[in-house]
């Protein structure tokens, strides 16, 4: 019988699950970046330009691996005109969310 996905998670190295999740999400953060850019039709010349920082600074925000502050992310976001919301789950399941 074929074992599922949470099957083998389960049966693996926790250490080896942790990083691969870890780069699971940074992978996901440049993804939703720069898809984030492309919702709003900018590019990131346009997204520099109200930043007021040069194309190859978020191309580097974009990239894979970056570790991004949180201050950071606001401003990309309020360049687009956006708002960032965080939402915690706690251990328990419970979602709090808040504005920055």
């Amino acid at each position: 019988m074929a074992r599922t996905l949470d099957q083998l998670i389960a049966s693996e190295n926790p250490d080896v699950v942790n990083r691969a999740k870890e780069k699971a999400d940074a992978m996901l953060l440049e993804l939703r970046l720069s898809e984030v850019r492309r919702l709003v039709e900018m590019t990131q010349a346009e997204m520099a330009d109200a930043l007021g920082v040069k194309q190859p600074t978020i191309a580097g925000m974009e990239k894979s691996g970056q570790d991004l502050r949180l201050s950071s992310l606001k401003r990309y976001v309020e360049a687009i005109g956006g708002k960032v919301r965080v939402d915690i789950q706690l251990p328990d399941g419970t979602h709090h969310g808040f504005s920055l």
